[in-house]
């Protein structure tokens, strides 16, 4: 009897230590990187939309999420930045993101077309995109083609709890940013000859709003892989819903692109079980038409 009952509590004691690292370890990180990484992406596609003065740009429109796929591939599989203590897989995808976005920017010209950045945008894609095939091809480790694959379709299966800080820290540093120029975004709205008119510096601002999109969106690639059309999609429909001004767009657009991405998540991870949806996958069958349709619309008030 007594035998009976300390095997029912151990029992009990290892189904609870088991369920209880299932949520900690598994679940919860990957919740709450879903909703970081979501947040991240709807804030940059924000601060995009409002440099180029363009409603179609955001991270993987103009490759930017592309470039930082094609340096984090380079890491793994080449050891690109591996003298690095700590983060080279990070600093590689920042390397990456920030060559696109001054690739896309320098081919744009004085240019404001919002058609031909976005051609110019899925060009410099479309280059990273085939370099970062490449670069898994020339691997001669199964194990790094593998995991270098990983960023090309986009996951959150792998999240753990330092994953989910590197995420925050780039949330903060953003919406840190947002606050900080609150004021010369909305005055960006306007155009960039209104903005240098009342006094700013529209160089540095678009270098520095470059500088730290580049590096948020480089965090959610290493963490993440490539995941698309969220700062587009959800930026739009808030634009729609929210007052304009950047105070409250900015935290409106991580709120919805964090519930957008975490709700996407859990489509693809059930949807086909016991198999796993790529996240990016799932986005892009949301994302494609409404970039479509915004295409048409564009277009056509052009």
């Amino acid at each position: 009897m007594l035998d009976s009952l300390k095997a029912f509590v151990t029992g009990c004691a290892a189904e609870n230590k088991n369920l209880y690292n299932l949520v900690l370890q598994v679940r919860l990180p990957r919740v709450c990187l879903t909703v970081l990484a979501g947040a991240v992406l709807s804030v940059v596609g924000i601060l995009m939309q409002t440099l180029t003065g363009n409603p179609l740009a955001e991270p993987y429109v103009l490759g930017v999420s592309s470039g930082a796929s094609a340096g984090a591939a380079g890491a793994i599989v080449f050891g690109w930045f591996g003298f690095l203590p700590t983060g080279h897989v990070v600093f590689s995808a920042f390397a990456g993101s920030f060559v696109a976005i001054t690739l896309v920017v320098a081919l744009q010209g004085k240019s404001t077309s919002p058609i031909r950045l976005v051609l110019t945008g899925m060009g410099v894609s479309a280059f990273f995109q085939a370099a970062t095939t490449f670069i898994i091809y020339c691997s001669r480790n199964e194990a790094q083609a593998r995991s270098a694959q990983y960023w090309l379709t986009g996951s959150f299966s792998g999240s753990n709890w330092s994953d989910v800080r590197m995420a925050l820290i780039a949330l903060a540093v953003l919406l840190l940013l947002c606050c900080l120029v609150e004021k010369e975004l909305d005055l960006l709205l306007l155009g960039q000859d209104v903005a240098a008119q009342s006094g700013m510096n529209v160089r540095v601002m678009q270098l520095v709003l470059t500088l730290v999109s580049a590096y948020a969106v480089s965090v959610v690639v290493a963490v993440a892989g490539l995941v698309g059309f969220v700062g587009l999609i959800v930026p739009h429909i808030m634009r729609r819903t929210v007052d304009t001004s950047h105070r409250y767009l900015v935290l409106s657009s991580a709120l919805a692109g964090g519930c957008f991405l975490t709700l996407a998540d859990a489509v693809a991870r059930t949807a086909f079980a016991p198999q796993e949806m790529p996240i990016g996958v799932m986005t892009a069958f949301i994302g494609a038409p409404v970039f479509i349709l915004m295409i048409r619309r564009v277009y056509h008030a052009h």
